[in-house]
């Protein structure tokens, strides 16, 4: 990271990342969603985003991503040039905001086991940590992410009235820009939701929640096993599908050896 993008977060609660997905990569994930991904009702985890093409799974390490979310979520004891100390939560695609949508409900702020913050001895330790890569522009008057900036920190709970966006926007309340390709990440700890959509064009919106090793948000877990059959998927993105586990140097694991055939899917 940065100094801007540590002081930033350390402020702020969540940093932007410019240019993140070349125009190549945003129209391929346009045309390869096959549908909203809420968690109530679950996608089935052999339908999920992962499954749909090679680029959904690229992004779980993407080169210029990867140690940002390392020194996110924190493991200082980690061996060098060991296997990624995060790993994928859940992932959230996001179809149904479109012109006319009032709003949504602010949310996080909890400062709890699966969204924490904290900083300690030049260390960040975050618990569930979500990258938001944008599709659409989402220009700060027509609508997009909106949060709370700096209510990672907050002691105090959200005074009553302000949850729903779509009864009003309190002045607290930051709009967060982005244009195609941009990536948004912001701690879970963070209060956050989806401003009231005003403007023609779709509002389409891809994240990735990631967490410490040890720690889950999501009940519906992924099962590496289910992705062996694909050659692009190597022991880094593998690890990062693991069920959550201390992750601890000479650990048993359950994992076998991959097979030699694998697809291109």
């Amino acid at each position: 990271m940065t100094d801007e993008q540590r002081f930033l977060f350390d402020t702020r609660g969540y940093f932007i990342i410019p240019d993140v997905l070349s125009e190549h990569q945003i129209e391929t994930l346009k045309a390869t969603i096959k549908n909203s991904t809420e968690q109530f009702p679950p996608v089935p985890q052999s339908e999920g985003p992962l499954h749909w093409h090679r680029l959904w799974r690229d992004l779980l390490d993407l080169p210029h991503l990867s140690p940002i979310l390392e020194e996110i979520i924190g493991n200082p004891r980690r061996v060098p040039d060991a296997m990624p100390s995060f790993r994928l939560d859940h992932i959230n695609v996001h179809t149904h905001v479109a012109k006319g949508f009032k709003g949504g409900m602010l949310h996080g702020g909890w400062n709890t086991v699966t969204g924490f913050f904290r900083y300690d001895n030049g260390r960040f330790y975050n618990g569930l940590t979500t990258v938001s890569f944008e599709l659409y522009d989402t220009a700060p008057n027509d609508g997009g992410f909106a949060c709370i900036p700096g209510s990672h920190k907050g002691n105090v709970a959200m005074p009553e009235g302000w949850a729903d966006l779509s009864q009003g926007i309190p002045e607290a309340v930051a709009r967060v820009a982005a244009t195609p390709g941009d990536a948004i990440i912001f701690t879970e700890a963070l209060i956050h939701g989806t401003l009231p959509w005003t403007v023609d064009s779709p509002r389409t919106t891809v994240f990735y929640k990631f967490s410490p090793h040890a720690l889950t948000w999501s009940a519906d877990f992924f099962e590496p096993r289910d992705f062996y059959d694909y050659s692009d998927m190597d022991d880094r993105k593998l690890a990062i599908l693991e069920p959550p586990n201390a992750r601890y140097r000479h650990r048993p694991t359950a994992l076998e050896p991959r097979d030699a055939e694998t697809t291109d899917a």
